[in-house]
């Protein structure tokens, strides 16, 4: 079965299609570029982020590319990945984000390779639309060995996905085991 859409007015075609195949997936095989947080490729999908945000024709509302499977229900379809619509919502989505999200990451692991912080410069607000204090989330200790800093939202919430789903695998091998 070969797809024929239009991907930012550019023909293309699918020939032989996956099942699992989704919009964020093949617009990063052509090199577009979509932004997203949540998107990790083994992992479930949680489309929470609503940072990759595309508009298809004959929907209404915006689309988040990463949970949109593409199949023949996207025959002589056109997705749009930069129109205005979806760059004010990218916008959106960041100053909520960084409510209170702290702008010099003073405890950030990552040590300047923040990618809250390259996601703002390409698709946030250059100035902040907030000039209050901003909450402050204190660092919870879940036992003598882990401890939460909710600082980091998004890594926390991929960290406690990518445990939820390692434990439905050894779960799945142990059953398998036992039959």
């Amino acid at each position: 079965m070969i797809i024929r859409f239009k991907l930012n007015e550019i023909e293309c075609e699918i020939n032989g299609i996956r099942e699992d195949i989704t919009i964020l997936q093949v617009c990063t095989a052509n090199g577009m570029e979509i932004p997203g947080f949540c998107y990790h490729e083994k992992l479930t999908i949680a489309g929470n982020c609503r940072m990759c945000l595309v508009y298809v024709t004959n929907e209404e509302k915006l689309l988040a590319a990463c949970g949109i499977p593409l199949d023949e229900n996207f025959d002589d379809e056109s997705i749009e990945t930069e129109i205005d619509e979806i760059l004010k919502a990218r916008e959106g989505v960041m100053v909520i984000l960084l409510i209170n999200h702290p702008l010099d990451c003073p405890i950030c692991d990552q040590g300047g390779e923040c990618d809250s912080r390259e996601q703002t410069m390409a698709y946030g607000l250059d100035t902040g639309r907030f000039y209050i204090k901003k909450r402050a989330v204190e660092v919870k200790t879940f036992g003598r060995l882990i401890k939460g800093i909710l600082e980091n939202i998004f890594e926390y919430i991929e960290e406690k996905r990518r445990k939820k789903e390692d434990a439905k695998v050894l779960r799945r091998k142990q059953e398998i085991e036992r039959d």
